[in-house]
């Protein structure tokens, strides 16, 4: 005798099999539309041409003669002994040679010392044109101004007959580094510090409403199109939203995944053009509760965005609906100088706790924290878990009382019937 599966499993077993098929078709229907495919490869060609620009704009490429640029071309009219550090492309010329490379191309520009100096300090600069600075001669003029203050301040000091030891220290009066108490090392780079963690806060924040929006865009347009009745004579309301908040969750995560994928093959050469982001150190702890984050907040919003598809007569009253729903998530961001100050400061832990601000707030404190402040993590999980259930439940008894109405705006009456389930 074989065993037959009890009909509580068999139920079980259909469900999931629905929200499977639901959720397949609209993950390949959501990741096969020109507007996903834009959206997704929007970052990396972003990232691509910020890269080609500063690579095309560096200094020190050639001109368009193949003349390299010389890093500084000096005319000493002073009594002051400047000399060019040996093996450096510092050029000392005097003017009628200056005039002569400028005017064939050789150099961009040169600098005067006038003969009056240290009395008169006002340096010329002689340029081809009259024109200002194009973008790629900003970094070379600031380049070469250091390296004429660092000459001039060696040759004001050996005038003075310092030893070289010491004007080296006046120069560079010391090297900061910065040590835990344990002795290792912390990393003071403001942009790994501070910029891309805020970056990593940004990106889920859309993230999530990306692919909420993904939701309450197929609700609304199979709604209108009547095409939920369709789908309605097939699958029962429950595992249609099921399945729909489980296929455009993943067609969001798939997006987010190639935007992270192509920022961590782009860090390389990022890092090479702004050295202070190599310190950029996020831990695995970190990385997993914030996607634990995510899929929680995805799971709140994207209940809630469902049943406004679901109560809203079209599109343009679900997108108005959403946008005010959509403010309370950014409202830890309009508090970011409290996360700044002190995560663990009241604000903060409001914040934290309210299911709708958690995961944003928990992302900066995240951010910031140099350790997972674990009992607010806790807490604040709790919440957020407890919401994200009872979100979905109440969201499936709209979504299942008011889909097929058209036109007609549900009365809240209405609604918090099909919520407490009187309806």
């Amino acid at each position: 005798m074989t065993d037959q599966p009890r009909p509580a499993e068999g139920r079980r077993r259909s469900f999931l099999r629905l929200v499977y098929l639901v959720a397949r078709r609209d993950y390949l229907r959501t990741v096969r539309r020109r507007g996903f495919v834009f959206g997704t490869l929007l970052l990396p060609l972003a990232i691509g041409g910020f890269i080609a620009l500063s690579a095309l704009f560096a200094p020190g490429l050639q001109q368009p003669n193949g003349v390299p640029d010389v890093p500084l071309a000096l005319v000493n009219e002073s009594t002051l002994q400047i000399t060019a550090p040996t093996g450096s492309d510092v050029r000392v010329i005097d003017g009628q040679e200056g005039r002569r490379r400028l005017a064939a191309g050789e150099i961009r520009e040169f600098y005067v010392i006038p003969r009056a100096y240290p009395g008169d300090a006002q340096v010329g600069r002689i340029a081809a044109s009259g024109r200002g600075p194009a973008l790629d001669d900003l970094a070379r003029r600031s380049q070469q101004e250091q390296l004429l203050a660092n000459l001039v301040r060696v040759a004001l000091l050996e005038e003075e007959d310092i030893e070289p030891g010491a004007f080296a220290r006046l120069l560079q009066p010391f090297e900061l580094r910065d040590t835990a108490l344990d002795g290792s090392e912390v990393s003071a780079s403001f942009e790994a510090g501070f910029l891309l963690p805020y970056a990593f806060v940004f990106l889920f924040v859309m993230s999530i409403f990306i692919t909420s929006g993904y939701l309450l865009q197929s609700v609304t347009e199979e709604k209108e199109n009547r095409v939920v009745e369709i789908l309605l004579s097939s699958v029962p309301p429950l595992p249609l939203m099921a399945g729909k908040i489980v296929g455009l969750g993943a067609a969001g995560l798939t997006q987010v995944a190639v935007w992270v994928t192509t920022a961590l093959l782009a860090a390389g050469l990022i890092t090479e053009r702004f050295p202070g982001l190599a310190g950029l150190n996020i831990s695995v702890v970190t990385t997993v509760l914030a996607l634990i984050y995510f899929a929680l907040g995805y799971l709140c919003y994207g209940a809630i965005f469902a049943a406004i598809g679901a109560l809203a007569p079209g599109a343009r009253e679900a997108q108005s609906y959403s946008g005010f729903l959509g403010f309370f998530a950014v409202i830890p961001l309009i508090f970011a100088s409290a996360f700044l100050g002190d995560t663990g400061s009241p604000i903060v832990t409001i914040l934290a706790l309210i299911p709708l601000t958690a995961p944003v707030s928990m992302l900066q404190v995240l951010a910031l924290s140099p350790d997972p402040p674990w009992p607010l993590v806790i807490a604040s999980l709790a919440s957020l878990s407890i919401f994200a259930v009872l979100a979905a439940v109440g969201a499936a008894r709209v979504f299942r009382a008011t889909l097929l109405l058209y036109g007609v705006r549900p009365s809240v009456r209405r609604i918090v019937g099909a919520i407490t389930a009187r309806s």
